[in-house]
């Protein structure tokens, strides 16, 4: 079975690689990526925010469960691929049966996605049986997969409405932790939850606004923020104050501990996010 290879994609990490083949895709195209490696996933999900969404192609991932796990547990890059998702051009199932040779097919051409010591490669391969018969082939994995649930808000949602509940202010901060953590190497470590109780503290947000955009939204349960927000207090990073209201319990407004407000004043939110929930 003859192929001929086309052209290679490189780049100093799968990030710079996936963003050349969108670069180049068709928009009116369709992508199949099965099996992609742990890191072609999150560096979908990263290079995708830097298109608007009419400029990419349908992108169809399927792939093994322990991958698409590994992208359910990281924020930043499940929220981000819940952007793709909410807007229709990212489709995610969980394949049936054993795994394949990773593959992205798409342009009439298939491409082989590689890692090498952190370096990220694709070769691109234009002819031959092989890539004749290469998207029926992805077309019928794809069909025969199950869907599969982020089970995390997209991103673009979660700040809007974080701004319309909690402020802009509130919003601002979340987002410059979130960048913050983003760039780091470890990023997928983010808690998101404690990030949003962390900066409702810095802004003296109520504990019950708080929760209840968090559920509303889907990042989480009310009972879950209580769990954290109590995993802070033990820390001696958040505390409370009571505030009154007209019926029924007090409300408790999220406030930092004076060792946290100092640190915040002196380092900003970002890097307090970033330590605390990164």
């Amino acid at each position: 079975m003859s192929t001929e290879l086309d052209a290679e994609l490189t780049g100093s990490d799968p990030t710079e690689v996936v963003g050349e083949l969108l670069q180049e895709a068709d928009a009116d195209s369709e992508y199949y990526l099965v099996d992609p490696p742990w890191q072609y996933v999150s560096a979908l999900a990263e290079a995708g925010t830097e298109f608007d969404e009419s400029e990419l192609p349908t992108l169809q991932l399927v792939a093994q469960r322990d991958t698409l796990v590994s992208l359910r547990q990281s924020f930043v890059a499940a929220s981000r691929a819940a952007n793709l998702v909410e807007a229709g051009t990212l489709g995610v199932r969980e394949r049936n049966g054993g795994g394949d040779t990773p593959t992205i097919v798409g342009d009439e051409r298939v491409y082989a996605p590689l890692l090498m010591d952190g370096t990220g490669a694709a070769i691109a391969a234009r002819s031959g049986s092989y890539v004749e018969h290469a998207a029926d082939a992805a077309a019928e994995v794809w069909e025969s997969g199950e869907s599969f649930s982020l089970r995390t808000p997209a991103l673009d949602r979660l700040r809007s409405t974080m701004e319309t509940d909690l402020g802009e202010t509130v919003r601002a901060d979340f987002d410059n932790g979130l960048s913050t953590v983003a760039g780091q190497r470890d990023s997928e470590s983010f808690e998101a939850v404690t990030a949003a109780v962390v900066v409702a503290a810095a802004n003296d947000i109520l504990h019950y606004d708080l929760s209840r955009w968090g559920e509303e939204v889907g990042l989480a349960s009310k009972a879950t923020f209580s769990r954290r927000k109590g995993e802070l207090e033990d820390l001696d990073v958040v505390t409370t104050e009571k505030v009154p209201v007209e019926m029924g319990r007090p409300r408790q407004r999220l406030q930092l501990t004076n060792e946290y407000r100092e640190m915040l004043a002196e380092h900003g939110v970002d890097e307090l996010v970033a330590r605390l929930a990164g």
